[in-house]
């Protein structure tokens, strides 16, 4: 997995800092972990959309981003409104309690097949999040950006799921379509996916070590 830090560290300094990334919660009290450069983190979010999105997966988890490390911070990229990078504290504080989750790969990637996806991440500094959650590079949702930056690194997280194949019946998930695509029959069924549940469910991903007490 420490192969992954050319790809993180060329993107980094490229990325507005969030100053504010989504509504302030009680801070949690997480569980701490030996964080490297190239981590997946996971959380749970409030609001109507973190409320269909696990509904429409079963999971836990609505959000995700990548760990970086800058002047000795940890940072977290991730594909909010717009496309940035936020101080790993903060991205633990709009975590719902007990949801604040990381993995990382089990096997590390040749590092010759980074230096397409360091340009393709690069690249998505200030792109804006996508609410239609369409499988394109002109908007990016957060999950979406995650796969991305791994497949350019040749490493295929997971399956790509059609809409069809999520809860979409369930009464938040309509509320959502309603609003965003005027109703289930307007929803591109077949339209490719992933969810930040679908990611944590990778074979190719374990738990990061967790630390007893925080360093």
């Amino acid at each position: 997995m420490l192969r992954l830090l050319p790809l993180f560290v060329a993107v980094i300094g490229l990325l507005p800092l969030s100053a504010s990334a989504g509504s302030r919660l009680k801070k949690p009290a997480p569980v701490h972990y030996d964080l490297r450069e190239g981590d997946i983190v996971f959380q749970g979010n409030a609001g109507p959309q973190s409320d269909a999105v696990r509904a429409a997966t079963g999971s836990p988890f609505t959000h995700c981003g990548i760990v970086f490390k800058k002047d000795g911070q940890f940072l977290v990229m991730e594909a909010i409104q717009p496309v940035q990078v936020t101080p790993l504290e903060r991205f633990i504080q709009r975590s719902l309690p007990g949801t604040f989750h990381a993995m990382r790969l089990k096997q590390a990637v040749d590092p010759a097949s980074l230096i397409s996806a360091r340009n393709w991440a690069a690249k998505q500094a200030g792109l804006p999040y996508d609410v239609h959650f369409r499988w394109d590079d002109e908007k990016l949702y957060c999950s979406e950006f995650v796969w991305k930056a791994y497949e350019k690194a040749g490493v295929k997280l997971c399956e790509k799921r059609p809409f069809r194949s999520y809860e979409l019946e369930a009464p938040a998930v309509k509320q959502v379509i309603d609003q965003r695509y005027g109703g289930l029959d307007k929803l591109p069924l077949d339209e490719p996916a992933v969810a930040p549940g679908d990611l944590a469910a990778s074979p190719l991903l374990v738990e990061v070590p967790r630390l007893t007490k925080k360093n």
